[in-house]
């Protein structure tokens, strides 16, 4: 009899579920605003150019004792809301500038482990001032992850992610314009690409081969180690031990610790939780993979995935790692960038 009874309470919890989904639930964001201004600034006006991947929303977060997934929807647009920032920390000792924020990244996610929750807010962007001869140069660039560990960790969560907002405009609208690297509105709209050509990652005709720790080798494409044999797995793209030569004999290399390979000319990710290096495909400019990836929302430290871990597909990512997903380098950062999710019949 208590059998029958768990099992009709679960089957009412999952339709109370599913219902509430079905409704497309969303949990407003509004910045709050400052309460002082500051002594001088320098801009009147602040534009955005929004490129993240997905404008539609700032991510996903839970609601109710059921835990139900709401999408982070905006109550005005995110452009009107920076602007709102610079009018509420304006004073009258105020300059007539310009601003424009290029914005990459901007999401809000939740984690419920076994006995927390934890809420997450991801910014990355970089901000430029206008110069006198109507060209652009880059005042600041932010690549942050906020944890907060709380009761109401939606609440905290969004409310951390506020400050961290305004926090950002207040503290550069007091800078004064450098006319220092330059670039016209056009290359700002294209600063992805403006940005990779000045990493050997992106712009090198010919990859060194060698072993690379970490991403900021990659980039550079400084090896840290050389490799001389690897194995691969049957006829995949998948490498699963690598070597290198040591007096006369070959010898493996361990693969923990280790960002990347490159072996012929062609870029490998190391991903821990298969415990292989997949290949990396150049596409528009960008590095393609496919494969499984591990998260540790818990470390209090995003990175080594990095952007992975925000938006609906990050959020899929974190509780079931099971699922293999197309993904992209991010050349600012090294973290993967979920695309789509891979089938896995098809992987």
């Amino acid at each position: 009899m208590k059998n029958n009874f768990e099992k009709i309470l679960f089957l009412i919890l999952t339709c109370i579920t599913s219902a509430l989904w079905s409704q497309k639930r969303t949990e407003p964001f509004t910045i709050t605003l400052p309460g002082s201004k500051i002594e001088k600034s320098y801009y009147k006006t602040i534009k955005l150019i929004d490129k993240r991947e997905d404008t539609t929303s700032l991510g996903i977060v839970q609601q109710g004792m059921l835990n139900a997934k709401a999408k982070v929807v905006p109550s005005s647009s995110i452009s009107k809301q920076f602007q709102s920032i610079l009018n509420s920390i304006n004073g009258e000792d105020t300059e007539d500038g310009t601003m424009i924020l290029y914005l990459k990244q901007l999401y809000f996610a939740e984690i419920t482990a076994k006995l927390s929750e934890h809420g997450y807010c991801y910014f990355q962007g970089f901000l430029f001032s206008q110069n006198n001869n109507g060209t652009y140069s880059l005042m600041d660039q932010t690549d942050i992850v906020i944890d907060i560990k709380a009761t109401d960790v939606t609440k905290k969560t969004l409310e951390k992610g506020s400050e961290m907002l305004a926090d950002f405009i207040s503290k550069n609208a007091t800078k004064k314009p450098e006319a220092s690297n330059q670039y016209t509105l056009e290359q700002i709209h294209n600063f992805d690409n403006v940005a990779k050509q000045s990493i050997s990652f992106y712009h090198s005709s010919q990859l060194k081969d060698g072993v690379y720790k970490d991403y900021h080798s990659l980039k550079n494409q400084q090896p840290d180690k050389s490799i001389t044999n690897v194995k691969f797995y049957g006829n995949s793209p998948k490498i699963v031990k690598i070597y290198e030569t040591e007096n006369g004999q070959e010898k493996e290399i361990k693969k923990e610790g280790i960002y990347a390979i490159i072996y012929k000319g062609e870029p490998y990710i190391y991903l821990s939780i298969e415990n292989l290096f997949t290949k990396a495909i150049k596409r528009d400019n960008d590095y393609y993979f496919i494969g499984k990836i591990r998260s540790n929302p818990n470390a209090g430290s995003m990175m080594v995935t990095g952007a992975a871990f925000f938006g609906a597909i990050g959020v899929l990512i974190m509780s079931n790692p099971t699922y293999p997903f197309e993904m992209k380098i991010d050349y600012f950062n090294g973290g993967f960038v979920p695309i789509r999710e891979i089938p896995n019949k098809n992987y």
